[in-house]
């Protein structure tokens, strides 16, 4: 049964310890199945680097460089991580984010998943062989309809990334669910199946785009909650089963305007592919 559990986040690091363990944070993808980009893109920071000018937005899909890498980026963790980002890594599979890894280069530290590990800067500059600039756009919409005709309109194109995922706007809105009480050591992925299985039987599969928002364990228990992307109609059948930890809303809740920002394309592209 969903149940509704109140959350109390607790950070276990302590910034006197020493590092944990060491991850590779790329070391589960498989280059060798699909065709692979990563794509760099430069973010503010108060410490700005000439790097950042130098290679600005870019794409490579070197996979060389990419196995590489993977075997060599073998990270360990660090708390020391409260400088701002001079880039997020994001890594796609036939155009799909699948990745993103965000750098600061002068602090040192790499973030993945809410944890972040010692990063070699020097490591970042193997890039420059094989990085090509690449445009981007940032565009906004008042009205959901014509943002849902313009993402699949863009999705069937080639070379376009998504700097997020941008499912969830292939439906009007969304609401939250969170599974409590549940064993510390509790399968992420077999739960997952097990709520898209309860989901399905309020509706059809394409009816809903389920997404995990974080997960918590504390003590002998764990907590899990979930982005629910859907139309009104599905949540209303899911609301008379099920307690909510958030009703459903519009994309436009509170605000104006939703923006997305797409990767491949410039302000003229996106109009002729629009209009075409």
């Amino acid at each position: 049964m969903l149940k509704q559990l109140t959350v109390i986040f607790i950070l276990f690091a302590h910034t006197s310890l020493p590092s944990l363990f060491a991850a590779k944070i790329i070391g589960d993808l498989d280059f060798n199945q699909g065709n692979w980009a990563i794509v760099g893109v430069p973010m503010h920071n108060y410490n700005m680097l000439p790097i950042q000018k130098e290679l600005s937005t870019f794409i490579s899909k070197d996979k060389g460089l990419m196995q590489d890498i993977q075997k060599r980026w073998d990270l360990e963790m660090t708390f020391e991580d409260k400088c701002d980002y001079h880039y997020s890594l994001k890594f796609y599979r036939n155009q799909e984010l699948v990745r993103t890894v965000n750098l600061n280069l002068h602090c040192g530290y790499a973030t993945y998943d809410g944890l972040s590990y010692t990063f070699n800067p020097d490591e970042f500059n193997r890039f420059k062989a094989s990085a090509q600039e690449i445009p981007w756009s940032r565009i906004s919409f008042s009205d959901l309809g014509k943002l849902k005709k313009a993402v699949n309109t863009l999705e069937r194109s080639e070379e376009i990334y998504w700097y997020d995922d941008i499912k969830p706007y292939e439906y009007g809105g969304f609401f939250m669910l969170t599974v409590g009480d549940l064993a510390w050591n509790t399968n992420l992925d077999s739960l997952h199946q097990a709520v898209r299985q309860k989901l399905s039987s309020y509706g059809r599969s394409p009816d809903f785009y389920l997404k995990m928002y974080y997960y918590l364990v504390q003590g002998d228990y764990m907590t899990v909650r979930y982005f629910i992307n859907c139309d009104q109609p599905f949540a209303s059948r899911v609301n008379k089963n099920a307690q909510m930890y958030m009703p459903w809303r519009s994309h436009l809740h509170n605000k104006d305007q939703v923006s997305i920002v797409a990767i491949g394309v410039d302000e003229n592209r996106y109009w002729r592919l629009i209009n075409r």
